[in-house]
């Protein structure tokens, strides 16, 4: 990926382009892409402290505490996280997922 804010800056006026200041731009527009596409053990290690979280049915959850309130699961299976207000409807979410898995699973092994 390109950064096009130093690529702009240099057609204008390469006089007044920082190298610095340039590498910087372009590390972090770097960084908050591919943050957007982060998953599972990606971002698992970015998270605050984790060991005030705990375990439902084999789900990670906690509470981001320190910067959006809202409560988060991992769930190892995908490698992928999910994210509500209140851990209530992440619980009731976590369940309907788990559920449907156990109703596929059942169903195989029926047939």
């Amino acid at each position: 990926m390109t950064s096009n804010t130093c690529l702009s800056q240099s057609i204008s006026s390469a006089t007044d382009i920082d190298t610095d200041t340039c590498t910087t731009i372009a590390w972090l527009d770097l960084v908050a892409s591919a943050v957007d596409n982060f998953d599972g053990d990606d971002w698992l290690a970015l998270c605050g402290d984790i060991d005030e979280g705990e375990i439902y049915r084999d789900w990670f959850i906690w509470q981001d505490v320190d910067f959006s309130q809202e409560w988060e699961a991992y769930d190892l299976t995908t490698n992928k996280r999910f994210v509500a207000t209140d851990l209530s409807l992440l619980k009731a979410h976590i369940d309907r997922i788990e559920d449907t898995r156990s109703a596929i699973s059942i169903m195989d092994n029926n047939n």
